[in-house]
């Protein structure tokens, strides 16, 4: 049994180790984890011997005690049985110090600065991971100094420690990547706060991240990323999963994110999807990006003039799955030209045998699909719409543009860069 008490791995690096001689053995550079358990298991110290020119393990069966002073073994130096480090050992310092953990309560990511040991049963495990400041001062050495400073005003820096038992790991290759989940999974959280925390943690574990989620969940996270990570995404997850995200995803979005990756690879995707659905994406890529042809989608509600309220309730139940917003309904004539608008509260309380026409918003305001995108957002916001009609040079319907494609240019310049820092 180890003589062992709860300590940091910072306090521990770099203490001497001798055997039961009190004969000098090395110092030790790291711990050596063996993972599968809520608590890993610490098997070993990794050692540097005297007189040797590698690091060798001495296995936890060997020690005596372990204190901040030094580090005992059961036998003299010459009995000890040294091993080599294997491929894929798990180590405390070099694997997990400074990496980072994704806070799913605080839907951020911070860095581990100090790793904290405790005795559970008979073994010493990894109980804790220090992402605070004083973890940092542990680290660099000064943590008594400032102690002692504080102390004159009463004062402390505090503990941030976050449990073993609320970390997991990524399965992106050894010891890349922590999540911890103190109060729910990566896939339960908010779209917005999902693609805020694959916006800060590195490329691999972005795309271990966004492979993790659900379809639908992907789709709708993949919305909230910027352009860049949009396509990182795409071009590094198997295509059978993108493809299943971009089936998930409104039209005019699947548009915008095959415009920003290569084309050979654009094209392998419009393939593979569903027919109609690449028809609708390759129209709106012919548009470019910036107008209002390229923010529209064609995912809309459009209904006849004769229908009644009641019989336009009932249309939208079959035709709401597909569209983009059921916020407004578009009226068209005979000819199929847009007519009119009707929002979804007039419908409601309307008497069921109302005509839409007598309704509707006759006239509604519109854009062209050269429009730019400030253009378009300053009819959003002028009008207080939720989305404006895109029709062409006949009055034909083409597609809507919501007020989120075109929200940066309706937010004050503040509150913009808040919403960019906030991903």
């Amino acid at each position: 049994m180890v003589l062992f008490s709860e300590m940091f791995v910072s306090e521990l690096r770099g203490v001497p180790v001798v055997d039961r001689l009190q004969d000098p053995i090395g110092e030790v550079r790291d711990f050596v984890l063996t993972v599968g358990d809520v608590f890993p298991k610490v098997t070993g110290l990794l050692v540097r011997v005297l007189g040797k020119k590698e690091d060798l393990i001495i296995l936890m069966g060997e020690i005596d005690l372990i204190g901040k002073q030094f580090v005992v073994t059961k036998s003299v130096r010459d009995r000890i049985c040294f091993t080599r480090p294997h491929n894929g050992e798990l180590m405390l310092w070099r694997d997990l110090m400074d990496k980072q953990i994704v806070d799913t309560e605080g839907a951020r990511v911070i860095r581990v600065n100090d790793l904290k040991l405790g005795k559970i049963d008979q073994d010493v495990r990894l109980i804790a991971a220090d992402v605070g400041f004083r973890g940092l001062l542990r680290r660099l050495g000064v943590l008594g100094l400032v102690d002692l400073f504080l102390r004159i005003f009463s004062r402390q820096v505090p503990d941030t420690l976050i449990g073993w038992d609320h970390v997991e790991q990524l399965k992106t290759g050894k010891a890349k990547g922590m999540i911890t989940v103190p109060t729910k999974h990566i896939s339960e959280m908010h779209p917005a706060d999902i693609a805020n925390i694959i916006s800060q943690v590195h490329s691999e574990e972005k795309t271990a991240i966004f492979a993790s989620l659900a379809d639908k969940t992907a789709a709708e996270a993949l919305h909230e990323l910027e352009p860049k990570i949009q396509a990182l995404l795409l071009l590094t997850l198997d295509t059978k999963k993108a493809l299943g995200v971009l089936e998930k995803m409104p039209v005019d979005e699947v548009a915008d994110v095959l415009g920003d990756i290569p084309d050979e690879k654009a094209d392998e995707f419009l393939r593979l999807l569903k027919p109609r659905k690449a028809a609708q994406a390759q129209k709106l890529m012919r548009h470019p990006e910036e107008t209002a042809g390229g923010l529209m989608t064609t995912e809309f509600i459009a209904i006849p003039r004769n229908l009644t309220a009641q019989q336009t309730i009932d249309k939208m139940r079959q035709l709401a799955p597909d569209a983009e917003t059921v916020y407004y309904v578009y009226v068209a004539n005979e000819d199929g030209k847009l007519a009119g608008v009707l929002s979804l509260r007039s419908l409601i309380i309307s008497p069921p045998e109302t005509l839409v026409s007598q309704i509707m918003v006759k006239d509604p305001v519109t854009v062209t699909p050269d429009a730019r995108q400030r253009q378009v957002a300053e009819v959003i916001s002028k009008y207080n719409l939720l989305a404006v009609p895109v029709v062409d040079e006949q009055e034909n319907m083409l597609g809507i543009v919501t007020v989120d494609d075109v929200v940066d240019f309706i937010l004050p310049p503040v509150s913009r860069r808040i919403r960019h820092m906030l991903g």
